[in-house]
């Protein structure tokens, strides 16, 4: 593990857990669903993974991200799956808490059919498993 961090994500789909658990593997660090079976405790960074589609984030979500402070993460980073017009609740609320977030967000645009919810291409994944090495790396330097 190259920082002391976390993968948190709510996927309806599978899509974004695919996409978190990719990003585990390449940084070597632990991912789960939100609420995580274990409480989060000192961590640098948390990478959240969210899948919003129309709305707002859901309940246990937003009661997770309230409950994050300083002494829980340092930074937390967004990688989303449809809309992001959600965040900016969740946003508002972690700064208000004193943790930091960062303004780079990936967002995946999931294609789907008029029959069939889309899936999450290797491009995809390969993607967000970039971005989170960049956010990693800008937080070391």
């Amino acid at each position: 593990m190259k920082y002391k961090m976390q993968v948190l994500y709510s996927s309806k789909a599978g899509n974004t857990e695919k996409m978190a658990q990719a990003i585990g593997r390449a940084q070597k660090a632990k991912s789960d669903k939100i609420p995580p079976a274990y409480p989060v405790e000192g961590q640098k960074l948390i990478l959240v993974g969210l899948e919003l589609g129309k709305g707002s984030a859901d309940k246990q979500v937003k009661d997770f991200i309230s409950d994050l402070k300083p002494e829980r993460t340092k930074n937390v980073a967004f990688f989303v799956t449809g809309n992001v017009s959600g965040l900016d609740d969740l946003t508002s609320t972690l700064k208000g808490n004193g943790v930091n977030v960062l303004d780079d967000v990936y967002i995946c645009e999931v294609k789907s059919g008029l029959f069939r919810s889309g899936k999450v291409t290797e491009e995809d994944i390969e993607s967000v498993v970039k971005w989170a090495d960049k956010i990693v790396n800008s937080l070391i330097d």
